[in-house]
């Protein structure tokens, strides 16, 4: 698939996922429908990208028509700094490009760093050279468990695979059940070893 869900979008452009729905129900940015078997989803360009920017950015705020007309007027003008609308309205078309461009240097990062191979944890997303499934770690830091209490748990991965993990799992939601990372109700522990993680072949 050739484009962004708008999971990703919403990520990508600091956008609310429902205010990304909304755009695309309304049409107000390009976007494409994708087939699947029964399933129809949304496919957001990078062009769509750079509108639901300038959306997060204030033009959102503005009625449907007004803002059509500026991302035409955007799309049609490739590079250009700024589109003046008037003595009042002036958009800053190379500042949302500055931010998305960070946004998505990030988040290829993020995709690097993850592995699924059927070989390793049954295709598991892991962290790339290790078994440790970024859900995991994603899940442990929404629990509350500090970056330095991940690190001392998993030494073998870094702040920025952490950071990374969970830029990642933002963007591909797990579905189904959590990662188990705590011990089920009405358990408790009778002994406590540390076994090695090895890397990956």
């Amino acid at each position: 698939m050739t484009g962004y869900t708008p999971t990703e979008a919403s990520l990508l452009t600091g956008l609310p996922l429902t205010a990304v729905r909304r755009a695309l129900e309304d049409d107000a940015v390009p976007s494409r429908k994708v087939h699947s078997g029964r399933i129809v989803q949304r496919v957001i360009s990078s062009e769509g990208l750079l509108c639901l920017k300038l959306e997060q950015l204030g033009v959102g705020r503005l009625p449907l028509a007004y803002r059509r007309r500026i991302y035409r007027a955007v799309l049609a003008q490739p590079g250009i700094p700024q589109l003046k609308e008037s003595e009042a309205v002036i958009i800053e078309v190379r500042r949302a490009r500055t931010d998305l461009k960070s946004a998505m240097s990030s988040y290829k990062k993020a995709h690097a760093m993850v592995v699924e191979d059927p070989e390793i944890m049954g295709g598991t997303p892991v962290i790339r050279g290790t078994r440790i499934p970024v859900q995991l770690v994603a899940e442990m830091r929404r629990q509350g468990a500090s970056v330095e209490e991940i690190l001392e748990g998993y030494p073998s991965i870094t702040r920025e695979h952490v950071a990374l993990a969970e830029l990642y799992v933002q963007a591909h939601p797990r579905r189904g059940p959590k990662a188990q990372t705590r011990l089920p109700k009405g358990a408790r522990v009778i002994a406590r070893k540390a076994y090695p993680l090895k890397r990956a072949s």
